[in-house]
C-alpha cells in the first residue's frame, strides 16, 4: 500500500476568557481594555527530549462604545507572543455590533464550531475526537458570524467567504439549550475549499495530474453536560465526512467522548477524559484504504492560586491510528495514517493572565 506521509495532530483549541484584563478608558462613550495571557508548557514525548514552549501565548485589546441607546460597536485586536518568535503574529482582528437583536461580529475570528469546540477538559492533550476543522481550519480570516440569545435556545451561526477560492467556504450552524438539568449542544458545518490542477507526485517514479476540483468537508456533533454537586460530566459525539472528487479521496471519522471534571474546592479540581475515533480512508489513486481507530484518555490537575495565576499537571495515553489528511495548492494532496503505539506523555505548565 502506497503512503504518503503526512503527521497531523487534531488540535485542543483551549479558549479562556479575558479574566483579567486592564482597563485602559472608561468614559461616557465606551471602555478599551488591555488583556493577555503567558502560557508556559514544559512537556514530555516520546523520543523527544523535555520541552518547554509558550507558543499559545497572547495579547490583546478590546474595546466596546455605544453607538446608540440599542446598539453598541466592539472591536477585538489580538496577537500570539512568544520568546522564541521575531515577530507578533495577528491571531484575531474583527469588529461588531450588539443589542437586542443579537451578537454580529465580522473579521479575522474563530469559527462556531471551533471556538465552541465540545467536551474537553483537557489543557494539552485532549481534544482528538473533535474531527472538525480540516478544511476551515477552525479560524477565518474573512468571517461573518451571528450570536442570538433567545428564551427559548442560543444561536450561533457562522460564514466563512471563499475570498475567490484563496480560503474555505464555510457555513456552520450550532443551536445550545438547558433541558432538564443538561446542558445540550448541536450543530453542522459545511467547508469547501476550491483548487486549480496541479501535478500530484505520489513517489519518485509515479505523478498523477490532478483536475481543478474542490475538497468539502461536512462536519456535525451533538454534545451534553451536567453538573452533580461538585461533579461535571460531559458525553459528545462527532462525525466529519471528507472528499475529493478530483483526487477520489473519502475519509470518514467519528468521535466519541466522556470526560469528567471534580472540584476539590473553589480553586482546585481533578479531571479525566476518554477519548475514541473511528477511522476509514480511501485514495485510490495513491493505493490508501485503510479503517483504524484511535484511542486518547488523559488525567489532570489545576490550581487557580487567583484570577491572575494558575499551574496545572496532565498526563495522557494514546494507541491507535490517526489519519493525515492536506490540501496543499502548491505541494497538492497527502493522505496517510500516523500510528500511535501506546504512547504515554505527560505536561506541566502555568498561565498568567492580565
Amino acid at each position: 500500500m502506497k503512503k504518503t506521509i503526512l503527521a497531523v495532530a487534531i488540535p485542543a483549541v483551549l479558549l479562556a476568557g479575558n479574566v483579567s484584563a486592564f482597563e485602559a478608558y472608561n468614559g461616557d462613550a465606551g471602555s478599551v481594555e488591555v488583556y493577555g495571557q503567558l502560557r508556559a508548557t514544559l512537556s514530555k514525548s516520546p523520543d523527544k527530549d523535555i520541552t518547554l514552549n509558550d507558543g499559545s501565548s497572547r495579547a490583546g485589546v478590546n474595546a466596546l462604545y455605544t453607538v446608540t441607546d440599542d446598539v453598541d460597536v466592539f472591536a477585538r485586536l489580538e496577537y500570539s507572543i512568544s520568546y522564541d518568535k521575531d515577530a507578533m503574529a495577528n491571531r484575531l482582528g474583527y469588529f461588531g455590533f450588539t443589542g437586542d437583536f443579537g451578537k454580529v461580529i465580522l473579521g479575522k475570528q474563530y469559527l462556531t464550531a471551533d471556538d465552541l469546540w465540545g467536551v474537553d477538559n483537557s489543557y494539552w492533550f485532549g481534544g482528538s475526537h473533535v474531527v472538525e476543522g480540516t478544511v476551515s481550519g477552525g479560524k477565518h480570516d474573512s468571517a461573518i458570524r451571528y450570536i442570538l440569545e433567545t428564551d427559548f435556545a442560543t444561536f450561533d451561526a457562522s460564514y466563512g467567504l471563499a475570498e475567490d477560492g484563496a480560503a474555505a467556504q464555510v457555513a456552520e450552524l450550532f443551536v445550545s439549550k438547558d433541558i432538564a438539568g443538561f446542558s445540550l449542544t448541536a450543530g453542522v458545518s459545511s467547508a469547501e475549499q476550491e483548487h486549480g490542477a496541479f501535478d500530484y507526485k505520489v513517489d519518485d517514479t509515479t505523478t498523477v495530474n490532478v483536475k481543478a476540483g474542490a475538497v468539502d468537508d461536512l462536519y456535525y456533533t451533538l454534545w451534553a453536560e451536567r453538573t452533580f454537586g461538585d461533579l461535571t460530566v460531559g458525553a459528545q459525539f462527532a462525525s466529519s465526512a471528507m472528499e475529493s472528487d478530483a483526487l477520489a479521496v473519502d475519509i470518514d471519522r467519528q468521535g466519541y467522548t466522556l470526560a469528567l471534571n471534580y472540584a476539590l474546592s473553589a480553586k482546585s479540581d481533578v479531571y479525566g477524559g476518554y477519548e475514541f475515533t473511528e477511522i476509514e480512508a480511501r485514495a485510490d489513486q495513491v493505493g490508501l484504504a485503510e479503517n483504524d481507530d484511535y484511542t486518547n484518555v488523559y488525567v489532570g490537575a489545576v490550581h487557580r492560586f487567583n484570577s491572575y495565576f494558575r499551574l496545572w499537571a496532565e498526563a495522557a495515553y494514546s494507541d491507535g491510528v490517526t489519519l493525515g489528511y492536506k490540501n496543499n495548492k502548491n505541494d497538492g494532496f497527502s493522505v496517510s495514517p500516523s500510528v500511535v503505539d501506546g504512547d504515554a506523555q505527560f505536561a506541566i505548565g502555568a498561565r498568567v493572565y492580565w
